[in-house]
This record gives structure tokens, sequence and C-alpha cells, in this order.
């Protein structure tokens, strides 16, 4: 799509240069910027997003210990299909079939995941096709203003018969696009597709840089939006619960109420009771909130907190995460390593000593049974 996007980018407008607003420089240009985004596109393609494997138990404990469960949105969980237990944040993909560390998303543009080790490509890549979208927009703009300035449109006045009117072509922008579009339709078309890509690419990746500097992937918005809403239920259900088991005391000790205004009141007429008792009723409704208890506009509105997000670890720390992970990851390993030496220290360690100690206990039992020999000796002798 990007090769074919740029066939028709030269041929209808690249091929117009030069023009008066424009140099042949921007045809090098344009290729450079087209033939970065495609390298890019390629190494984000080709790139591993940062695979676990269990085979390499080293590299997964460091990735457990880097991402510990948070068990909120990432309690502890088994991959059956890669046979491993899955740090948080990584996320089995079903279209590449393996386990991606800090998986982000399924990127359908580039084929591939996106994850912890291929992030910065990922990034990289875009920033590169904002940049493209943007100046072909910009190039695009100079190439048919140039045109119309070699062809002397900007100085065209249309005049209207009917008033005898003259205004210059250039303060009515419809007659200008007019022109554009019926001498230029396809460099008209790209410059719009262009203009449009810029804007879809800068949401996106400003969307990107919004996850970054939060500390959360695509796949874990999912997550915290789940989460969120079952808390919500849950506060719900249990105010519902606590309305319910209120309501039903005010009724008991309206009932009570009631029974008791009838025994005092026994020997009045069934009038003034009925009537006392429609008076009781309605003062039992009053309390219970009456219709508008009923349609619920009088219930105040659920809050819940969310749990706090032990892997927001500050801008700097995320972004650094991104774009060097390798070093981070080598970190955990030598923790690894280093409290490993120092367990196997601790038992060569005890090990030495209750050898020692054996030797030492062997040779004071040999040192007591020469010293009784001894004194045998020196008896016999006697």
């Amino acid at each position: 799509m990007v090769l074919g996007g740029f066939a028709l980018y030269w041929t209808n407008l690249l091929s117009l240069l030069p023009n008066p607003w424009a140099d042949k420089d921007h045809i090098l240009l344009g290729t450079a910027s087209v033939a970065v985004s495609l390298g890019l596109f390629l190494f984000a393609s080709l790139s591993d997003p940062g695979t676990i494997r269990a085979s390499d138990a080293e590299t997964l404990s460091a990735w457990h210990q880097l991402y510990p469960l948070d068990n909120a949105i990432w309690p502890e969980k088994t991959c059956a299909t890669c046979n491993l237990s899955r740090p948080a944040r990584s996320k089995h993909c079903r279209i590449c079939n393996r386990c991606v560390a800090r998986h982000d998303h399924h990127c359908a543009w580039i084929n591939n995941c996106v994850g912890a080790a291929n992030m910065r490509h990922f990034l990289a890549f875009l920033v590169a096709n904002l940049a493209m979208c943007m100046y072909g927009t910009v190039l695009a703009c100079l190439i048919l203003g140039g045109e119309m300035e070699a062809r002397g449109v900007w100085k065209l006045n249309l005049v209207n018969y009917a008033t005898g009117r003259v205004v210059p072509m250039w303060r009515v922008p419809s007659k200008m696009l007019e022109w554009l579009i019926v001498l230029y339709p396809v460099g008209v078309a790209l410059g719009l597709f262009m203009g449009v890509a810029t804007l879809l690419v800068t949401f996106f990746l400003s969307y990107q840089f919004y996850l970054l500097a939060v500390g959360r992937t695509q796949y874990e918005m999912f997550r915290w939006r789940d989460l969120h809403h079952q808390m919500l239920e849950e506060a719900e259900q249990q105010q519902e619960e606590r309305e319910a088991a209120e309501r039903e005391a005010s009724a008991a000790a309206a009932a009570v109420a009631a029974s008791a205004q009838q025994s005092e009141h026994a020997a009045e007429d069934a009038s003034g009771a009925g009537s006392r008792g429609k008076r009781i009723a309605a003062s039992a409704g009053k309390q219970g909130g009456g219709w508008l208890g009923w349609l619920g506009g009088g219930r105040p509105k659920v809050k819940v907190e969310l749990p706090k997000n032990i892997y927001h670890r500050g801008f700097w720390r995320n972004a650094a995460e991104i774009l060097v992970p390798e070093v981070y990851l080598e970190q955990e390993k030598k923790k690894a390593r280093r409290v490993a030496a120092r367990a196997a220290a601790a038992a060569g360690g005890g090990a030495v000593s209750g050898t020692a100690a054996a030797t030492e206990k062997q040779r004071g039992s040999g040192g007591s049974a020469g010293g009784k020999g001894q004194q045998r000796g020196s008896k016999k002798t006697q």
C-alpha cells in the first residue's frame, strides 16, 4: 500500500516539480521519507515483541521480578499452551501463538505483536509515518499552489455579470478547489488522504504517549475498565441490599406504630380509625422516599476507588523501560544471580563447618583413646 501510494504521488505530484513554489530537492526528500518509513515498517514487523519461553527459566524469572503480580488485574495464571507461569503484564497471543512480555496489542498494520522488546520500534515507525504524512500534505499543497501560480490562477478575476462586481478568484475558495479538481483530481485526492492520515496517526501516537505517561498498555486499559465495572456492580449490589434492609426496618417500625395507635384508640369509630390509617400509610410512604425514591432520583451515585497501579513508576522510568528494556531485565538477572551465589556460599559454609566439627570430634576421640592406653601401660609397668 505504501509503495502503491508513493507511485501515485510520484506520477501525479512529484512529476510536476520544479514549479514556482517547490524545487526538485523535494523529490529526494520525499523518497527518503518513504524509504525510512518503509524500513521501520519492516523492522517492526520482523522484530521479536518479547517472546517468553518456558525453556529460558532465567529470563522468565527476571520478568516475574520486574513485573510482579498485583492480584488486581494480574492474578496468578498459568499458560496451558506455552506451559509456563505467566508474568504480570504478559498475554498469550492467539494469532502469533506465543506469550509476549508487557503485551500492548497485536497490530494488524505490521502483522506482529507489540510488546516489551519492540515497542520502541513501533513508536519509531509511528513517528516516521507521522513525519511522512505531514510532509506529504504540505508538499502536495505547495505543488498544487505552485501549479496555480505557474498558470496565473492567482491573478484571475471573477465577474458577476448581474451586478458587474469583479472579485479575485483566490477570494472564492470553492472556485479554486473546483479548478484544482478539474485539472489535478488525483493530486487533490492524495493531498486530502495525507491530511486525514496525519490526523489519525497523530491521535494514535498521542494515545500511545498517554499510555506511557500513566504506565499502562492498551491491553491493561481494557482490564482496568473491566475491574472498574466489576467493582461498581458489587458496590451497587451492596447498596441495594442496605436500602432493602432499611426499607424493611422502616416498614416494621411503621407497622408497630400503627398497631400501637390502633390499640390506644380502639374505642373510636371505624371512619376515624380509617382516616388515621391513611395518615400513617402516607407518613410511611414519605419515609420510604415516595415516588422519587421509586424512580431512583434520590439515590446517591456509587463511587469506588481502584487499586494503585504498581507498574506506574514515573514518566521517565516508564519511558526507559520502553527504550531500553534489556537493561532492566539484565538487572533483575544479576540480582537473581547474586542471591543464588549468596545462598550457595551459605550452604557451602555450613557444610565446611560441619566437616571441620566432625574432624575435630574424631581427633578428640582418638586423643582420649591414646591417653587411656598410656595410662594402662604405665600401670602394668608398675
